[in-house]
């Protein structure tokens, strides 16, 4: 049997070309319009149904149980649409985790537009929005803390890039509670902020192995105390620029 998540696009492609003899640039012109929409537009459209179809099967069943025919049963699409926009199951799955992780950007940054500047609230806030993010899709959950895991030095890489930006994500909401102090050393943002996320990942990726059994209200109240912990201590550790930590 042949592995789809392994063989070569161009593969692919070349099948369903094979059968017309039209010139291949006249299929792939984005200016061609069908019905008022432009070819530009019908592929945009077909890549966000595979995007949404890949959700949903790497979500549910598993990225090493799935297959492209698979992928695009659930869009609705045949193959040839697929290796129009990926080369593989594996650059699906890429987009699909930046697609996961954009949507989580958006709902926090939607949350705090309501808040008040006060850390301890935006804080609160972030940790119930991303709880409740993972409990109300539990496909999105998958993909953070499963599917992405050990299937290529490409796909981790990507995940590895997607902590150190949330990292930084949570060192920014904390920096307003250390009042421009700066942190002695070896105290590190970088780390801290690492340290806090590794806190929220192993958590709530128990929380969803377990059903996400535990209401939000409950994950959220235990994660923010040890966001608190963490930044109470720095707020004692931190010293005002210029002076040394003795003072």
């Amino acid at each position: 049997m042949v592995d789809e998540k392994r063989q070569p696009a161009a593969v692919k492609a070349a099948k369903p070309a094979a059968k017309t003899s039209k010139p291949a640039a006249a299929k792939a012109d984005p200016g061609r319009r069908y019905r008022g929409v432009s070819e530009a537009a019908r592929q945009a459209e077909r890549r966000q149904r595979f995007i949404e179809a890949g959700l949903t099967v790497f979500g549910s069943r598993g990225y090493h149980s799935s297959t492209v025919r698979s992928i695009c049963s659930e869009a609705g699409l045949t193959e040839r649409y697929f290796y129009e926009s990926f080369a593989n199951s594996e650059d699906l799955l890429c987009v699909v985790y930046e697609h996961v992780n954009q949507r989580i950007r958006e709902r926090i940054l939607a949350t705090l537009l309501d808040l008040p500047q006060d850390p301890a609230q935006i804080a609160r806030a972030v940790l119930t929005a991303f709880l409740e993010c993972m409990r109300d899709d539990p496909r999105m959950a998958r993909m953070l803390f499963v599917e992405v895991l050990g299937v290529s030095d490409r796909v981790d890489a990507l995940y590895r890039e997607s902590v150190e930006n949330f990292a930084g994500l949570l060192i920014r909401l904390s920096q307003p509670l250390l009042d421009a102090r700066e942190l002695p050393a070896p105290l590190r943002p970088e780390i801290l902020g690492v340290a806090m996320l590794g806190s929220v990942i192993a958590a709530v990726s128990r929380w969803m192995l377990q059903g996400f059994h535990e209401p939000v209200e409950v994950m959220a109240a235990n994660l923010h105390a040890v966001f608190v912990a963490v930044i109470r201590h720095l707020v004692s550790e931190a010293v005002a620029p210029g002076a040394s930590a003795s003072e």
